[in-house]
C-alpha cells in the first residue's frame, strides 16, 4: 500500500525561476527609484481643474 500523506517532492530551482526573480526584483527597484525621483522634484498626481466628467 502507498503512502499518500507523504508530499510530492517540489522541482527544483532552475534558470528561469533564477530570470523571473531577477525581473521581479528589478522592476521593485526601479519603481522605487522612480518613486524616490518623483518625490525630490514634490510631483503630484492631479488632474487639470478644467476636466469635466
Amino acid at each position: 500500500m502507498a503512502d499518500d500523506s507523504l508530499p510530492a517532492p517540489r522541482p527544483p530551482v532552475n534558470v528561469y525561476t533564477a530570470m523571473i526573480v531577477l525581473s521581479f526584483v528589478a522592476i521593485a527597484i526601479g519603481c522605487i527609484v522612480l518613486a524616490l525621483d518623483l518625490a525630490r522634484y514634490d510631483f503630484q498626481i492631479v488632474p487639470p481643474s478644467d476636466m469635466r466628467p
